[in-house]
């Protein structure tokens, strides 16, 4: 009787447990501006809308076309910070610049920048949905 109950209690907790997805492995970070400015908005991924909204910051990089102009030429002022990180690696950088009707942006390690196909209101809407 003492090792059914035992193994029952263990398939009921293993079965819990196998629910469970690792928020952790997906986490978003938007800050304003660049450097140590105020953070707008930190989501992982414990929710399916908190995954599907993470999921639609990273389309702001997605199919961009890389700009042929000198990094120099980029906002002295960005306005935002996007960070991306998946399952616990280091995260992916882009500093956003709301230009006008364009999203531009370029990766911290790279000096190539991009245009998104994303627009300027996308990403006022994504950024400024409800957290709950």
């Amino acid at each position: 009787m003492k090792r059914t109950l035992c193994a029952l209690c263990a398939f009921i907790i293993l079965t819990a447990l196998s629910g469970c997805a690792v928020p952790d492995s997906l986490q978003l970070d938007v800050s304003q501006g660049y450097g140590l400015h105020t953070k707008l908005l930190h989501l992982n991924a414990s929710t399916e809308k908190s995954r599907q909204r993470i999921e639609g910051f990273a389309s702001l990089t997605e199919d961009a076309q890389p700009l042929e102009k000198d990094i120099s030429l980029f906002a002295y002022y960005p306005d935002l910070t996007v960070t991306i990180t998946r399952d616990g690696s280091r995260g992916q950088t882009a500093v956003v610049d709301i230009n006008g009707d364009y999203v531009d942006f370029h990766y911290l390690d790279e000096d190539q920048l991009y245009r998104s196909k994303m627009t300027p209101e996308d990403l006022k809407n994504l950024l400024h949905q409800p957290t709950r």
